[in-house]
C-alpha cells in the first residue's frame, strides 16, 4: 500500500505551506526531466531549498511525492482537454475530432508526458496514481458515448464502458509508442491513426 497521503482528506494547509508543497512538487517534476524518470529525495529537497523533513511532512515519503507530481499532470491534461466548451452545434464525430487533437498536443507539447504516458515512472505510487486518473477518463469517455448513442449518433448495442476502454487504452499505447522515437510521428498521422481506430471500435449509428 502506498504511503502517500489521500488527496481528498489531507488537512488544509496554511498559504506558506501550500507555497513550500507546491515548490517541492515543481522540483520533483524538474528532477524527473532532468533525469529521465528518476528521483532522489535529497536531490529535489535542495533543488526546492528545502529539509527532506518538509518532504516527508507533506508528502509522508517518496511515493507520495511522486504521486503527487502525477496527479498534478493529470489535472493539467484534464484542465487543457476536458474543461475546454465545444460548440453544441458541432456534432458528436466532430466534438470528438477536435477533442483528440486537443489531447494529442498536450500530450506532444508537455515534456513530462513522454515519462508519465511512457511508463517510465518505476515507484508503485506512479503506477497507482496512473490506473486511478485513467479510471476517472474511462468514466467520463463511457458517459461522453453514452450520450451519443442516446443521440443517435453511435450504435446503441456496443457497451458504452467496454469500448471506452478498448478505445482509451489504445490511444495510450499509440501515444506512448510514438513518444518512445527518436523521431516523432507528425500530430496529423497520430491524429488519422487513432481515429481509423476509433471509427472501428466505436462504430457510429
Amino acid at each position: 500500500m502506498s504511503s502517500s497521503p489521500d488527496r481528498s482528506t489531507s488537512p488544509a494547509l496554511t498559504a506558506r505551506g501550500g507555497a513550500t508543497r507546491q515548490r517541492l512538487i515543481e522540483a520533483a517534476r524538474a528532477e524527473l526531466l532532468e533525469t529521465g524518470g528518476t528521483l532522489e529525495v535529497a536531490k529535489v529537497a535542495t533543488r526546492a531549498e528545502a529539509s527532506p523533513g518538509l518532504l516527508y511532512r507533506y508528502f509522508g515519503a517518496k511515493d507520495g511525492l511522486v504521486a503527487a507530481v502525477v496527479h498534478e499532470f493529470y489535472d493539467s491534461y484534464d484542465t487543457a482537454v476536458f474543461a475546454i466548451a465545444v460548440s453544441p452545434e458541432l456534432g458528436w464525430t466532430e466534438r470528438e475530432r477536435l477533442r483528440l487533437s486537443r489531447e494529442i498536443d498536450f500530450l506532444c507539447e508537455d515534456p513530462l508526458a513522454p515519462i508519465i504516458v511512457g511508463r517510465r515512472l518505476r515507484e508503485p505510487s506512479a503506477a497507482q496514481a496512473d490506473a486511478e486518473r485513467l479510471a476517472a477518463q474511462i468514466d467520463m469517455a463511457a458517459r461522453n458515448v453514452a450520450h451519443a448513442q442516446r443521440s443517435g449518433e453511435v450504435d446503441p448495442a456496443v457497451d458504452a464502458r467496454l469500448v471506452s476502454a478498448a478505445f482509451l487504452g489504445a490511444f495510450r499505447e499509440l501515444m506512448a509508442e510514438a513518444m518512445s522515437r527518436d523521431v516523432t510521428p507528425s500530430r496529423q498521422d497520430l491524429l488519422d491513426t487513432i481515429w481509423r481506430l476509433g471509427a472501428s471500435i466505436i462504430p457510429s449509428a
